[in-house]
C-alpha cells in the first residue's frame, strides 16, 4: 500500500527502502523509514500516522521496545 502512494503522501526516495521490506516488516526496517521520513519531511501526517501504527504493531509482535530498537539504527549516526 505504501509503495503505491501518491507522491503527495510519500517522496518516492523512500520507496526503495520500503520494497526491501519483511513480509511481514520487521520493526526495525519500519523504524529506518519513519526516521528518514521525519528528519526530511518525506511523508503526509497521515502516512507517517499509518507507519507509527505499523511500528507500534512490530515493535509488540517482536517483544521489544523502541529504546532497544533506536541501539540499532545505525543511520540515527549521521543525523
Amino acid at each position: 500500500m505504501l509503495i503505491a502512494a501518491p507522491d503527495g503522501q510519500l517522496d518516492e526516495c523512500m520507496k526503495p527502502l520500503i520494497e526491501k521490506w519483511d513480509d511481514p516488516p520487521k520493526a526495525i526496517q519500519i523504524l529506518e523509514v519513519v526516521d528518514h521520513t521525519i528528519y526530511g519531511a518525506l511523508a503526509s501526517g497521515f502516512t507517517l500516522t499509518l507507519m507509527q501504527m505499523m511500528l507500534k504493531e512490530a515493535i509488540d509482535a517482536e517483544g521489544t521496545t523502541h529504546e532497544e530498537l533506536v541501539k540499532l539504527a545505525t543511520w540515527r549516526d549521521r543525523y
